[in-house]
């Protein structure tokens, strides 16, 4: 996973309820580091993992169900 990426906020912090964002950093001290636009300026939230979930926005890609990987 490449960071930053797009993602989808669910929370039961009603300020970021269902919003989109981007996912910066994901922080060894239990937390996630987002950025999210309101209005005209861009805010950073750090949303603790417990209390949150992300759904990425940027598709994968489709892998053929032939391909194998050398081992």
């Amino acid at each position: 996973m490449d960071l930053p990426t797009n993602v989808m906020i669910y929370s039961d912090f009603p300020e970021v309820k269902n919003m989109q964002g981007n996912l910066i950093a994901i922080s060894e001290h239990g937390y996630y580091q987002v950025q999210v636009q309101i209005k005209d300026k861009r805010h950073t939230y750090l949303l603790p993992i417990a209390r949150t979930a992300l759904v990425f926005l940027d598709s994968l890609l489709d892998v053929n169900p032939d391909f194998e990987v050398e081992r």
